[in-house]
């Protein structure tokens, strides 16, 4: 009953208030729900304080929402669900992210949650069902063997279920046809609630050992999806070199993390380190493989996740230009860009999961949310948000410029990129083509201004981002300032 109450209601808002969206969008926040912002007082982050916070979101110039798991589950992070049909308790209620969901979509912000269905709580009610024994109805939901194995975790009775992650979250059997059938209603439910796709969790995960059988069950589970609405947003994670990723590419979603731009390791983060010289030329080799790889829009470039060090850290402490530039750098690719919140303003965390999540900056310390449990560290090296909205050099500055640039030009995630030959190993240009039209992007990766003349057929500075000066057209010539990225049509 609980289900068809909320289907209802869900039904309702999304009569009165659906707004017309487009079926993409390029600028995309991923948000932990605990640390984000708290609207009762409790300092734990909820939907009430999510939703009072949905106009900056807005302002900054993302279309879309990622939300890391809000089920219930005895984690902190939440990636062991012990109920897929409902709120954990902590963020508020169904009606609560209901009220969310609709003010989201009165702004025309698409949200997508995280679908975790590699595994459960041991928690969860069909676990604990399962674990009674062989005439358990949910005994198929999991896998159990009789002998112990790798991978595997007793149980007192002297079988052995499969938990490849840790020992308290059960693998679900995903061959099962009941599993199979519990997944489309979890997918039915919240897409008719009028959530807009999901973050496929673990993608490489499905089957231990088996990329074929975790192929075809990424193919099912996105033609599920898209059978119930066809406009389903699916990215999913697969965090494997860049060549497994292109391999996972034709099944079924709309795109994949691009893990290796990403992290201290990552592509943006070894370009701005001291090892690589040639760091234009580096750039354009690096937009070039990720198109021959994984197309026009196959990737979701990002810089962080929940699940990585922060990238203000991995490009050098306190060094503004560094984190400006590695956005820069990041903005300035094809498909999807996802930023994780906090790292707009600087954020940093490394070190144990917790401290990778811990509360955002919005004005005062004394305001931040509870840090999740397990937190060793929480430091916070550049002002807050309401210092750096309004100064000009700040990151938040910087990064809202670099989204307002995306959303304002289609051509920087969706055209067909180019890179064009350059008068200098620090200069990289790339002509991005996209419905039609051209457009230039100049990038000086230098500690030294740039001027060098245009490429044919192109003539008007467009936008730019800056850093330590603006970029400048006369007499067929662009000067580029150090570390600036100028847009020409």
């Amino acid at each position: 009953m609980k289900r068809v109450l909320a289907w209802l209601a869900a039904l309702v808002m999304a009569l009165c208030v659906w707004p017309a969206q487009a079926q993409t969008t390029d600028n995309w926040y991923e948000v932990f729900v605990y640390s984000f912002a708290d609207g009762n007082g409790d300092r734990i982050g909820d939907f009430q304080g999510l939703t009072e916070k949905l106009d900056y979101i807005d302002a900054m110039g993302f279309g879309g929402i990622w939300l890391m798991p809000i089920h219930p589950s005895p984690s902190y992070h939440k990636y062991d669900v012990t109920d897929y049909y409902d709120i954990h308790p902590e963020y508020g209620t169904l009606e609560d992210f209901q009220a969310f969901l609709a003010r989201a979509h009165e702004l025309g912000i698409r949200v997508i949650i995280d679908l975790v269905v590699n595994h459960t709580s041991n928690q969860h009610p069909w676990f604990q069902s399962a674990c009674e024994g062989e005439a358990s109805p949910y005994r198929e939901y999991y896998n159990f063997q009789s002998q112990p194995q790798s991978g595997y975790t007793a149980l007192p009775d002297g079988s052995y279920y499969e938990s490849r992650f840790v020992s308290t979250m059960p693998d679900l059997n995903l061959d099962s046809p009941k599993v199979r059938a519990e997944i489309q209603s979890i997918l039915r439910y919240w897409l008719d609630m009028g959530v807009d796709g999901f973050r496929l969790d673990a993608v490489t995960s499905y089957y231990t050992g088996s990329r074929e059988k975790n192929q075809a069950f990424l193919s099912w589970l996105c033609d599920t999806a898209r059978s119930i609405r066809e406009d389903c947003f699916i990215v999913g994670e697969c965090w494997e070199d860049l060549y497994t990723i292109a391999d996972y590419s034709g099944c079924g979603p709309d795109c994949f993390f691009t893990f290796p731009v990403a992290q201290a390791s990552g592509y943006v983060a070894k370009i701005l380190g001291p090892d690589v010289e040639r760091k234009g030329e580096s750039y354009g080799n690096v937009v070039s493989l990720l198109q021959r790889e994984l197309g026009v829009e196959g990737m979701a470039p990002f810089l962080g996740n929940h699940d990585t060090n922060r990238i203000a850290g991995a490009v050098g402490y306190y060094n503004p230009t560094n984190v400006k530039m590695a956005c820069g750098l990041a903005a300035m690719l094809n498909g999807p860009l996802f930023v994780y919140y906090g790292d707009e303003i600087g954020m940093i965390g490394d070190g144990n999961d917790p401290n990778k999540r811990i509360g955002m900056f919005w004005d005062k310390k004394m305001n931040i949310t509870r840090c999740p449990p397990g937190t060793t560290v929480a430091e916070y090296p550049f002002a807050p948000v309401v210092e750096q909205w309004e100064d000009s050099l700040s990151i938040l500055s910087y990064y809202r410029n670099a989204l307002a640039l995306r959303n304002e030009h289609p051509a920087i995630a969706r055209g067909t990129p180019t890179v064009l030959d350059s008068p200098g190993a620090n200069l990289c240009l790339i002509r991005k083509d996209y419905d039609g039209q051209s457009l230039l992007i100049a990038l000086n990766l230098s500690v030294d201004d740039l001027t060098f003349d245009l490429p044919q057929g192109f003539e008007t500075l467009v936008g730019e981002l800056e850093i330590w000066g603006s970029a400048t057209v006369e007499d067929g010539a662009l000067t580029v300032p150090a570390y600036g990225i100028a847009l020409l049509e």
